[in-house]
């Protein structure tokens, strides 16, 4: 690239950040730690920053960019400061049109390949089926004849969806997904997972998600509705996977790809897509591998497409190895295809294994090592610091080796600094893998990652709940370039990145019976879990880590297993498993003198019990506090202090609760922890409001509502603020409240989610919006 990028071509976000991938690429391609350890010191003031800060930057999914740090990483890619004013301009001008238009835009569209060649025909129908008339169906499905792998359904796929976005389609929305319809290891995705993660692409809180399939599909469809939508569903299993995660509005289209022919959806356009005929076989060859040099080997090159049989990826990768090396001529690479049909696995035409192991065999050995340890991650999209863990490289020698398998086909890069397999070729590395590396290596190299996750785990974790007392690492786990998270943003950020890596490792380390380190990166993410509001996935982990607890006989790491795993089953209104569940931990951590975890469990036993004996659960939940007292941590018993209120007012005893809930408040300032002092404060003005001591709540609430909006919390800032207009209501100060409850509808603006919408049913019904009396009961705000 001659010159550098051009950011005003930039019409938002996305596209500016788009460029500036390109503008590293111009300036050398340095690597995320390099840029990292040149931009803290550019900082205002200087400070460190760590890399995964600045992979953040380069991140297309981002909805926003700190202004400094923009600034700090063009500085570190050597632009004068003429250059970095436009760039900054550019940026604040995305930024006031975004302002102009806050509903904005949601793009979860992998990148297009600029490869891409062919399917004229079906590129036609797709673009058909986006030009129906209003009202009519718009469901797409892009199957492969007989579940071929490997010809190109997601390209195709992800082709038509930026060409129809381009011409004007489904501008206000656009949804990805892999279904994993194929995944030897994990099988196919939940789709009730997959609309949770829908939901909060869509600025749906995590709490407001519904605990089952079918909510989460009325939500889903409740959110797409009046809207323009495009969502991929790629590498779909069958109907029954897919069908909750069609929206129902006509101005959606839903493209899926799938290995079986979905005949099962109710007015489906099917396009069928075969392997390449000779033509745009050899156009591909000639885009990626360059037109002269396939037009001077006409024979050569049709012996190279005859022994690809018209396989797209086959293809792509045997035109990357060309590319790759200008002094080959096409004869050599036919000669050596030929010989690869005798390779062991597979023979004929047709067999995609001869063109893999060409590529494969002219790696260099480091690159070769790579390639086959990748095949041991047990999650999907890998990280450059996972992938230099499972290898035991250095990170800055595993990014370049990365790349070079990018550019030869064998991974695939759907964001900045993370990678992915396609599954013949997660298939071939495994072959490779078993092969090449023997058994002890393969485990050692898993092992290594999964102590490495569960580090990373435990350092996120701390930083998200520093008053909290975590048990110690055991002494066998080590782990070399643990991420050093800065605050509560960069813990969380890495944490949803990574999240389906964490469970695919607590599974894996589960299945090959590493129990340790099962139960305790379970127990490490059941904070980060449960403030998301993952309850599904928290029983899931907590089920393996009770098993894993049992088989290694640690007591206490399956009593809190078990507790977690109660406490989620409350959320999910399980009641009948969460006594279960709560009663056993609790009496396998009295016979383990564990007061901690059995101040903890006692306590969640409480509210479990509160339903079917208030005073019962009020008992247990006093009994749990007083222990809680004897250990001398503030933040522990702020928490108990807490749900003892919460069965106060299970049994309609406000006044009651009121001590404790101010206690709590009191301790919360002990633990200097701002998002619990946030919600204490919150806790304590609300029971006052239920008490009707209006000024004592607003008080209260008044300075929980500033800490929410301090922390960015906007969600626990709305709830405070329409707590706040009723102590105003409750007090006669009606113009006041009216324009409190303004706030509010800012704040609803801003959310723009499911919550909102039911935040504003309230209102359109408040009298403090249209009444003039001011003797109406404040009750009635809700």
């Amino acid at each position: 690239m001659s010159q550098a990028p051009d950011p005003s071509r930039a019409t938002d976000l996305v596209e500016l950040i788009s460029l500036l991938g390109e503008l590293r690429v111009w300036a050398g391609s340095p690597s995320y730690r390099l840029l990292a350890k040149r931009v803290g010191p550019l900082m205002r003031p200087p400070q460190e920053v760590s890399t995964s800060t600045v992979v953040d930057v380069f991140k297309t999914s981002r909805r926003r960019l700190n202004a400094d740090l923009l600034v700090a990483v063009l500085r570190a890619l050597d632009l004068d400061e003429d250059a970095v004013a436009r760039w900054r301009e550019a940026y604040l001008r995305t930024q006031r049109a975004a302002k102009a238009d806050p509903g904005g835009v949601l793009r979860q569209l992998p990148a297009d390949l600029a490869t891409f060649t062919g399917r004229e025909a079906e590129l036609a129908i797709l673009r058909a089926a986006a030009a129906r008339p209003p009202g009519a169906a718009r469901t797409v499905v892009v199957s492969a004849i007989e579940g071929m792998a490997g010809v190109g359904k997601t390209q195709l796929a992800v082709h038509a969806a930026h060409e129809l976005v381009r011409d004007g389609y489904y501008a206000d929305v656009q949804l990805y997904a892999n279904l994993r319809g194929f995944d030897p290891d994990r099988g196919p995705a939940d789709p009730a997972e997959v609309l949770g993660m829908f939901l909060r692409q869509l600025a749906v809180p995590a709490r407001d998600i519904p605990d089952t399939r079918q909510e989460r599909a009325a939500m889903f469809r409740d959110r797409l509705h009046g809207r323009e939508a495009l969502v991929l569903l790629d590498n779909a299993a069958n109907e029954e996977q897919v069908r909750d995660l069609i929206p129902a509005g006509p101005g959606c289209l839903v493209l899926i790809t799938s290995r079986r022919r979905l005949t099962g959806l109710d007015g489906a356009f099917l396009v069928i897509l075969d392997v390449f005929d000779d033509a745009d076989a050899r156009r591909l060859l000639a885009t990626i591998a360059g037109a002269e040099r396939v037009a001077a080997e006409p024979e050569a090159a049709g012996e190279i497409l005859r022994m690809c049989a018209g396989l797209p990826l086959a293809v792509a990768i045997v035109a990357a190895r060309l590319r790759s090396r200008p002094a080959w001529r096409l004869t050599d690479l036919s000669c050596q295809l030929s010989n690869g049909q005798t390779d062991a696995f597979g023979r004929g035409t047709g067999s995609p294994w001869p063109v893999f192991d060409v590529s494969y065999a002219d790696l260099d050995p480091e690159s070769q090592r790579l390639f086959r340890l990748l095949a041991a991650h047990p999650g999907r999209e890998m990280s450059i610091e996972s992938v230099a863990v499972l290898a035991g490289l250095d990170p800055d020698r595993a990014w370049p080796l990365l790349e070079q398998l990018t550019d030869e086909y064998l991974v695939q890069q759907k964001s900045p600094a993370r990678y992915e397999f396609h599954d013949l070729l997660r298939a071939f590395a495994r072959r490779k893998l078993a092969d090449d590396e023997s058994a002890a290596e393969y485990q050692a190299a898993r092992y290594r990652l999964l102590c490495w996750y569960l580090a990373a785990v435990d350092a996120a974790s701390r930083i998200l709940s520093p008053a909290s007392i975590q048990r110690e690492l055991p002494p066998e786990v080590t782990a070399d370039n643990v991420p050093e998270f800065a605050g509560a943003p960069e813990a969380y950020a890495w944490l949803n990145a990574e999240l389906p890596n964490l469970v695919a490792a607590v599974e894996a380390a589960h299945d090959a019976g590493h129990h340790v380190l099962c139960h305790r990166m379970a127990q490490a993410l059941r904070n980060y879990l449960r403030i998301e509001a993952r309850y599904t996935t928290v029983v899931h982990l907590h089920r393996l880590a009770v098993a894993s607890a049992r088989a290694v006989g640690d007591a206490v790491g399956e009593a809190t297993a078990l507790s977690v795993l109660g406490a989620a089953e409350t959320d999910l209104g399980r009641h009948a498993e969460a006594l279960a569940h709560q009663s056993a931990a609790v009496e396998l951590l009295r016979a383990n003198d564990e007061p901690y975890e059995l101040a903890n469990a006692m306590a969640h036993l409480g509210i479990a019990t509160i339903g079917e004996d208030p005073e019962k659960g009020l008992e247990l939940a006093k009994e749990a506090l007083s222990i809680s007292r004897g250990l001398d941590d503030a933040w522990h018993t702020m928490r108990i202090l807490n749900n003892v209120a919460i069965c106060m007012h299970g049994l309609h005893r406000s006044e009651d609760a009121l001590e404790y809930v101010v206690e709590a408040l009191e301790l919360s300032h002990v633990t200097k922890d701002t998002a619990f002092i946030a919600v204490m404060a919150r806790n304590a003005g609300f029971t006052y409001l239920v008490l009707n001591r209006y000024s004592e709540a607003q008080a209260h609430i008044v300075d929980a509502a500033s800490l929410f909006r301090d922390i960015g919390d906007s969600y626990r800032q709305l709830e405070a603020l329409h707590g706040l207009a009723r102590c105003l209501f409750g007090q006669g100060e009606i113009q006041r409240a009216r324009e409190t409850i303004e706030e509010v509808e800012v704040l609803l603006d801003r959310l723009d989610d499911a919550t909102a919408a039911r935040y504003r049913r309230q209102l359109e019904s408040s009298p403090l919006r249209y009444s003039e009396t001011k003797d109406i009961d404040p009750g009635a705000l809700g």
